[in-house]
């Protein structure tokens, strides 16, 4: 059986250790740190505003608007012609988007709901 006498000097061991830490680190893959993502607050004003005016023959028209701090919006438009005929709209916008409801005694006309928009319809005036 043959030996090999391999002859070392352990007070280098410390150090040899030490440059395979620093070989083992150098080594490694770099992480890239990224910014993190802002974050976007909407912060919504409430309002409310309307109005109504005629022109004193029978034509009327009106608008209403208000909205809360969730940026809910609700209201309503219409106008009354000086024959009778009216069509007069609620509707909302929000968060399940914008849904009407129209009402309305105008000929040519039908009840009928397409997609968020529901007509409610009268018969017209005499």
């Amino acid at each position: 059986m043959i030996h090999f006498a391999l002859p070392m000097d352990f007070r280098f061991l410390p150090i040899l250790l030490m440059m395979a830490a620093v070989t083992i680190t150098l080594s490694a893959p770099v992480q890239e740190e990224t910014a993190p993502t802002p974050v976007i607050v909407e912060v919504y004003n409430p309002y409310n505003f309307g109005y109504e005016f005629g022109d004193g023959v029978g034509m009327t028209q009106h608008k209403h608007e208000s909205s809360d701090i969730n940026g809910e919006v609700k209201g309503s438009y219409g106008y009354t012609d000086p024959n009778g005929l009216y069509r007069s709209v609620e509707y909302t916008a929000g968060v399940d988007g914008y849904k009407a409801i129209v009402r309305s005694n105008e000929p040519g006309l039908s009840s009928q709901d397409t997609a968020d928009v529901t007509f409610l319809v009268e018969p017209p005036s005499p």
